[in-house]
C-alpha cells in the first residue's frame, strides 16, 4: 500500500504558520521553531508549508543541514544563498562566490542581512533551515546575527530541530538559546505524536476502510503516535489485519528499525538493491546513477515498489530525477541491515560516483580495518584542508586516518594533530569530546599542547602552564618545530594572564625568533610589553608589523588585519584616540572586504572608548552595539565583552543613568573569568570611579581608583589614560593635598607624552591651587590650559570642566568679568554629551540663568527611540540608507521603517530637513 507523503494531524500547526506569514507581509518579521524527535513529522510539515498558498509570492531561501556536512565552514549558509541569482549576489563581496572560511561570521551575517533586504524589494522572504542541529558552527553564528537584527523586515524564518525522546539535549539547547534570545517575534512549535483519531485517519487513507478505534489506539500507544513509525507499520501489515480480526492479533514490529528491515526484505531484489544504494550514497542522486551503483538494469521499474514503501522519495520534476531515502532514520536502518560484504562493495562503487570530499567517507568505509596507505592520503588531504582554513574537516580526515593506522604511534600522532589544530583554532567544544583519547595517549609535545589549551579554556591557568612547559620541553627534544612554536605562543598568553609579564615577553620573543613573521607571536609580545611597560611599549612593537598588513592587502596576499586592530587599540590607550580609531576602521574594512580575521569586537569596543574620551558620546552606543552584535554570537569567551559593557557603563554614568551603569558593570563582573579577571576588574574599577565622579562622591571615587594606582603593571597600566586624572581628583576632593600634589606631578609628566591629558592636568593643577588658597596661581593655570591650541585628541569632558572652573573662579573674584562666556562654553560641550550630572553643576554655579535652546515647531513632547536617534545622526553625516544599514548592522528595510517614524514624529517632509537639524547641533532625541 502507498502511504508516502501522508499529512495528518498538523492542521493546527499550519494555521499558526499562516498567521505568521500574514504578519510578515505587513513588515513584521517572525521566527518559528518547529521541534520534535526524529520521525515526528517535521519534514512533512515543512513540505506541506512550502506548498501552502500562504507562501505564494514569497522568495524562498532553503538550507537542509546534514550531519555529514557539519565540518564545512559556512556550508549551510552557502546552501541557503545558492538559489539567489548571481547577479544579485555580485553586490556582496563575501557572498558572490564560495564564502571564505576565514570570513568573520558577523560580516557574512551583515552581508546576508542586506541580501535579504534586497530580495524584499520584490517579494517577502522566507528563510527555511531544516535540521538545525546539524548546521556548522559558523553558519549558526551567521544566522544568530541575522535573526536578532530583523526589525521591520518582511521575513519569515522557519527552523526545524530534532530533539531527543530521552530528555533535553544540552548542545541543542545552547544552539537554540543563542539563536532565539533577543528575537522580537518568535514562536516555538513542539510537535507531539498523533492522537488516536489521527492514526485512525491514516489507516483509513491507506486502506480505504474504517478501522476500529481500539486498533488505532493500540497502534498509537505502541508507536507513541510517531508518524514515520505508524507509516512503517501501515506499509507492512496487510489491510485485513488492520480492519478485521481481534486487536490482540495485530502484528506490530517492536521497533521502527525492525519495521524498516522487514519492509526491505519484502521488496523485490532490484528494488531492495536500489534502496540500499540510495542509503549508502546518503544524498539526493540522479536515478540513473543510483541504478548503476545498485546494478539494476531498469531503475525506473524498481523505483515504483520502493516508493510504495515510503522508504524512498524522488523529484520527478527535476531533469535528472534525483532520488533519496525519505528520512535519516530510514537511511540508518537500511544501512544497518545491509550485509557487511555487500556494504563494503557499495561503498567501493560509490567512491567514483561522488565528488572528492564525499568520496573520502566511502573510501574509509570500504577500507580494510587497517590501511596505512589510505591513512597517509587522508593525512595529506587534512594538511591541505587545514591550510585553506577548513579546520574541522581537516580534523575529521585525521581522525579517520588514525582509525586506519596499524601502529599505535601513528594513530596517536593523527589524533593529537587533529586535537591540536582544533585547540589552536578555538574549537574547544570538539576538543573536549576527544580528551579521553588524548589523555590515554603517550606523553609527547602535542599531547601536552592539547591539554594545555583545554586547561586555558577551563580557566585553570597553573595547570595550563604546566602542560605548556611540558610541550616546550618535549617539542624542543622531539624536533617538533610547530608544536614548540605554539607552546611558546600559548605560554606567553598564560604568563600574561598570571601577571608574569617578563616571562610572557621572553616566551613571545623566543616564538618570534623561531618564526619572525608569525602574527600571533607578534600579538602576544606586544600585549606582554603593554601589560608590563605600558601602551607605548606595546605600540612600538606592533607598529613594526602593520605596514606589511597594508602591503599584503594591496598585493592580495594573506592579511593579518587583527594586528591593525591591536595597533589602533594601543594608540587609543596611549592617548591618540583619533589615530587609533582610524586604524580600527581600516582593520574592520579589511575584514569586511577580504573576509579575514580582524578582531572586530575589539575594534568596535576600542573605538567606543576613544569616542568616550573625545566627547563623541552620541556615537558610543553605536560602537558598543556593533561590538555586542559580534560577541553575542561567539562562544561567550571574548574579552571584548568586558570592554564593550565597561564603556557602556562609563557613558551611562556620565549621563546620569545610574541604573544602566550598574547593569553594565554587573554584566562585566558576572562574565569575567580567570583569563581576563585583571582586564575586567580594571575596567570595572574605572566604571565605579566614574560613577562616583558623576555623583560627586570623592570618597567613593578614591576607593574605586586606589587599587589601580597601587598596581605597578597589568591592565591598570594600560588603562592609565582613563583613570589617572580621577586619582588626583579624588585626593583633592577628600582633602589629601600633599598626596594629590604627588599624583599631579606624575599626571603632568604623563601629559607631556599623552597630550590629550593636558586639559585634565591644567584643570586639576588649578583645583589644587584653589584648595591651597592661591586663586592667582589657579587663574594662571586655567588660562594656560585654555590658551593651549585645541588638539584633535582633546578629552572633551576635562576641557568642559576646565572652562567651568575658570568661569566659577572669575565670577567669585571679578563678577561681570566674562564668567558667562566660559560657563556657556562648558555648558555647550556638556550638553553635546548629554552629561546631565555635570550640566546640573554647571547650571547651579552659573551666575545668571542660561537661555533655553529654541525647540522645534511642535509643542508636544517628542521622544525618539535609541535606534531612531542613531539613524538621525548618521543622516546628518550624509550617509545613504544602505550605508546606514551597514553601519548599524540592520537591513535597509529597517532603516526606511525607522526613518519614516522620525519624519512623522518631527513633522518633517524629507531627508534634507532632518539632515539640517542634525547638523545644527539641536538633534538630541527629546523635544517639546
Amino acid at each position: 500500500m502507498h502511504v508516502q507523503g501522508r499529512f495528518v494531524g498538523r492542521e493546527r500547526e499550519l494555521v499558526q504558520l499562516r498567521k505568521c506569514a500574514l504578519a510578515v507581509r505587513d513588515g513584521h518579521p517572525w521566527v518559528v521553531l518547529v521541534e520534535g524527535e526524529a520521525g515526528i513529522g517535521k519534514t512533512e510539515l515543512l513540505r506541506a508549508w512550502l506548498a501552502d498558498r500562504a507562501l505564494e509570492g514569497f522568495s524562498v531561501l532553503l538550507a537542509r543541514c546534514d550531519a555529514s556536512e557539519q565540518d564545512f565552514v559556512f556550508g549551510a549558509v552557502q546552501q541557503l544563498i545558492s538559489s539567489v541569482p548571481e547577479t544579485l549576489r555580485e553586490e556582496f563581496p563575501l557572498l558572490k562566490g564560495p564564502v571564505s572560511t576565514t570570513a568573520p561570521p558577523y560580516e557574512v551575517g551583515s552581508q546576508l542581512l542586506e541580501l535579504v533586504s534586497a530580495l524584499q524589494a520584490e517579494h517577502p522572504v522566507t528563510i527555511v533551515i531544516d535540521d538545525l542541529q546539524w548546521a556548522d558552527q559558523a553558519s549558526l553564528q551567521v544566522w544568530g546575527f541575522v535573526l536578532r537584527r530583523l526589525e521591520a523586515d518582511a521575513v519569515l524564518t522557519l527552523l526545524t530541530a530534532r530533539t531527543t525522546p530521552v530528555g533535553p539535549d544540552p548542545l541543542l539547547d545552547d544552539i537554540l538559546r543563542r539563536l532565539m534570545t533577543g528575537v522580537s517575534s518568535s514562536l516555538r512549535v513542539p510537535l507531539q505524536g498523533l492522537d488516536t483519531g489521527d492514526v485512525a485517519q491514516l489507516i483509513e487513507e491507506a486502506t480505504g476502510r474504517q478501522v476500529r478505534e481500539a486498533v488505532a489506539d493500540q497502534l498509537r500507544k505502541h508507536t507513541a503516535g510517531n508518524p514515520l513509525y505508524v507509516s512503517t507499520v501501515l506499509a507492512e501489515v496487510p489491510d485485513e489485519e488492520l480492519t478485521a480480526g481481534p486487536v490482540t492479533a495485530l502484528p506490530v514490529p517492536q521497533s521502527l528499525a525492525a519495521g524498516i528491515r522487514s519492509q526491505l526484505l519484502k521488496l523485490h531484489a532490484s528494488s531492495r538493491a536500489l534502496v540500499e544504494a540510495a542509503a549508502v550514497l546518503a544524498m539526493p542522486t540522479p536515478l540513473v546513477i543510483v541504478g548503476r551503483m545498485a546494478g539494476v538494469q531498469d531503475p525506473t521499474e524498481a523505483l515504483g515498489a520502493a516508493l510504495d514503501t515510503g522508504l524512498m522519495r524522488w523529484r520527478p520534476n527535476e531533469p535528472a530525477t534525483p532520488v533519496e531515502i525519505g528520512h535519516a532514520l530510514q537511511r540508518q536502518a537500511v544501512v544497518e541491515a545491509i550485509p557487511p560484504d555487500r556494504l563494503r562493495d557499495l561503498h567501493t562503487i560509490a567512491q567514483d560516483l561522488v565528488d572528492r570530499q564525499a568520496a573520502w567517507a566511502h573510501r574509509v568505509a570500504a577500507a580494510e580495518p587497517t590501511d596505512a596507505r589510505l591513512a597517509a592520503e587522508l593525512a595529506a588531504a587534512a594538511d591541505e584542508e587545514f591550510i585553506t582554513g577548513e579546520v574541522d574537516w581537516s580534523a575529521t580526515l585525521l581522525l579517520w586516518a588514525a582509525d586506519l593506522e596499524p601502529q599505535r604511534a601513528d594513530r596517536e600522532r593523527h589524533l593529537l594533530t587533529a586535537a591540536a589544530r582544533l585547540s589552536t583554532s578555538d574549537r574547544f567544544t570538539r576538543v573536549a569530546s576527544l580528551l579521553p583519547r588524548v589523555q590515554a595517549s603517550s606523553p609527547c609535545a602535542l599531547r601536552s599542547l592539547v591539554l594545555g589549551g583545554d586547561a586555558v579554556f577551563r580557566g585553570t591557568l597553573p595547570e595550563a602552564e604546566a602542560h605548556f612547559a611540558a610541550a616546550l620541553e618535549h617539542g624542543d627534544t622531539e624536533g617538533d618545530a610547530w608544536t614548540a612554536l605554539m607552546a611558546r605562543v600559548w605560554i606567553s598568553a598564560v604568563y600574561s594572564f598570571l601577571g608574569r609579564y617578563a616571562e610572557a615577553t621572553q616566551a613571545a620573543r623566543e616564538a618570534l625568533e623561531m618564526a619572525p613573521s608569525d602574527p600571533w607571536a607578534r600579538a602576544h609580545l606586544s600585549m606582554a610589553l603593554g601589560l608590563g611597560q605600558g601602551p607605548q611599549a606595546a605600540l612600538a612593537e606592533v607598529a613594526g608589523a602593520t605596514p606589511s598588513v597594508m602591503t599584503a592587502s594591496a598585493e592580495g596576499r594573506p592579511v593579518d588585519a587583527f594586528l591593525l586592530t591591536m595597533q589602533g587599540s594601543f594608540q587609543i590607550l596611549a592617548g591618540a584616540p583619533t589615530t587609533g580609531m582610524e586604524d580600527c576602521a581600516k582593520a574592520i574594512a579589511l575584514g569586511r572586504s577580504l573576509g579575514v580575521p580582524s578582531f572586530p569586537d575589539f575594534a568596535y569596543a576600542a573605538t567606543a572608548s576613544a569616542q568616550y574620551l573625545l566627547g563623541a558620546w552620541e556615537d558610543v552606543p553605536i560602537s558598543v552595539e556593533h561590538a555586542h552584535a559580534i560577541t553575542a554570537h561567539g562562544d561567550g569567551m571574548s574579552a571584548a565583552f568586558a570592554w564593550e559593557h565597561a564603556v557602556a557603563s562609563w557613558l551611562a554614568a556620565g549621563q546620569g543613568d545610574w541604573e544602566g551603569a550598574e547593569e553594565h558593570l554587573d554584566a562585566v563582573e558576572r562574565r569575567s573569568g580567570a583569563a581576563d579577571r585583571d582586564h575586567a576588574s580594571s575596567l570595572c574599577a574605572i566604571g565605579r570611579a566614574l560613577l562616583a565622579q558623576a555623583h560627586g562622591d570623592h570618597a567613593a571615587l578614591l576607593a574605586a581608583v586606589e587599587p589601580l594606582a597601587r598596581a605597578e603593571a597589568g591592565w591598570s597600566r594600560l588603562l592609565q589614560v582613563f583613570w589617572l586624572p580621577l586619582h588626583t581628583e579624588a585626593l583633592l576632593g577628600v582633602g589629601q593635598l600633599e598626596q594629590a600634589e604627588l599624583t599631579l606631578e606624575y599626571l603632568q609628566a604623563t601629559a607631556q607624552e599623552v597630550p590629550c591629558l593636558g586639559p585634565a592636568a591644567y584643570w586639576l593643577s588649578g583645583q589644587l591651587a584653589e584648595n591651597k588658597g592661591d586663586a592667582t596661581q589657579a587663574r594662571r593655570l586655567y588660562e594656560r590650559g585654555l590658551e593651549e591650541e585645541s588638539d584633535a585628541d582633546v578629552v572633551l569632558l576635562y576641557r568642559a570642566l576646565l572652562e567651568h572652573s575658570y568661569g566659577a573662579l572669575l565670577h567669585r573674584r571679578e563678577p561681570g568679568a566674562g564668567a558667562d562666556r566660559w560657563f556657556d562654553a562648558a555648558y555647550s560641550r556638556l550638553q553635546q554629551m548629554k552629561a546631565r550630572p555635570f550640566l546640573e553643576r554647571c547650571g547651579r554655579d552659573r551666575p545668571t540663568p542660561r537661555m533655553a535652546t529654541p525647540g522645534l515647531r511642535s509643542h508636544r513632547h517628542i521622544e525618539l527611540t535609541p535606534r531612531e536617534r542613531d539613524i538621525g545622526r548618521l543622516i546628518g553625516r550624509g550617509l545613504t540608507n544602505k550605508e546606514i544599514a551597514s553601519e548599524l548592522f540592520v537591513s535597509s528595510k529597517t532603516v526606511e521603517y525607522h526613518l519614516s517614524h522620525i519624519y512623522e514624529k518631527l513633522g518633517f517632509a524629507n531627508r534634507r530637513e532632518l539632515r539640517d537639524l542634525v547638523q545644527s547641533g539641536n538633534f538630541n532625541g527629546e523635544y517639546s
